[in-house]
């Protein structure tokens, strides 16, 4: 008998250590929330590149605001230390150029052009000056796990902001650096399930981490926004219905689903389709 209370005992240190991981910031009631679950949100802004309204631009943000929904914006830094709103790394897609945001400073940037549109990619400043406190914003740092920075700048910007604004990251030291200095801010963590073949070995330990949430101990986020058709593992089933943090779903593309996760989600994060509540 003895050795089958060693292993209960095991099963249940592994246990405690899982809900050590894995659990978000459950402190905070949802009534915080709000001002966020009111609103579906633009992914990128109420964007049609197709139609000439690029995503994470001016236009698409003003199309947002006069539409009534939240915007979802990305923010990243240029080579002289200016924030922009912009999606990928680097601007092949965008605006047909090779180099990285990173790498090309701020007026140099804005004389590209958005896919082929008069459109020019925003800074922060710009774009929160169109939204002007309307809707709300979740604000995605793009850290690309190197750029320690970055949450310190978005937030020397957005604490002077008088709207409601929520952050949140793929990377986990970003959230940290918002629970250490800056806590009011409601703050969540980017989470999905990818597909782990011809990664390396030190890429797939670091999409696993995140898939099944063993990295919320870092920067125990208020929320979780999950990419909704990933949903279906073990860990993130159980954390959502156990725990019950508050959920965003990204990234929701039609009506049919748009409904389906109404009951499971708190915040919707769209795009192509426009939802009604």
């Amino acid at each position: 008998m003895a050795w089958l209370v060693t292993i209960l005992n095991v099963l249940v240190i592994l246990f405690a250590v899982y809900l050590f991981l894995t659990a978000p910031n459950i402190l905070r009631r949802k009534m915080t929330f709000r001002p966020l679950t009111d609103y579906d949100f633009a992914h990128r802004g109420l964007y049609d590149n197709e139609r000439g309204i690029p995503e994470n631009s001016l236009t698409a943000f003003e199309r947002a605001v006069n539409a009534g929904y939240g915007i979802e914006l990305d923010v990243r830094e240029t080579r002289d230390h200016q924030l922009v709103v912009h999606h990928d790394e680097n601007l092949e897609r965008s605006c047909g150029d090779i180099r990285r945001v990173c790498d090309v400073p701020l007026a140099e940037l804005q004389q590209l052009r958005l896919f082929d549109t008069d459109s020019y990619i925003p800074t922060l400043t710009e774009v929160l000056a169109i939204v002007n406190a309307q809707v709300p914003l979740i604000v995605e740092l793009k850290t690309d796990f190197r750029n320690p920075v970055l949450a310190k700048q978005t937030y020397d910007l957005l604490r002077r902001y008088p709207g409601i604004y929520c952050v949140e990251s793929f990377d986990p030291s970003a959230i940290r650096w918002f629970r250490k200095h800056a806590p009011n801010v409601v703050r969540g963590q980017l989470a999905f399930m990818s597909e782990l073949r011809n990664l390396s070995f030190v890429e797939k330990l670091k999409r696993i981490a995140l898939g099944y949430l063993l990295v919320d101990f870092i920067g125990r986020p208020d929320f979780i926004a999950y990419g909704h058709e990933t949903d279906a593992n073990i860990s993130f089933r159980f954390v959502s219905s156990v725990i019950r943090p508050l959920l965003a779903a990204w990234t929701v593309r039609d009506a049919d689903t748009s409904r389906a996760l109404r009951e499971e989600y708190d915040i919707q994060i769209f795009e192509r389709f426009k939802p009604a509540r």
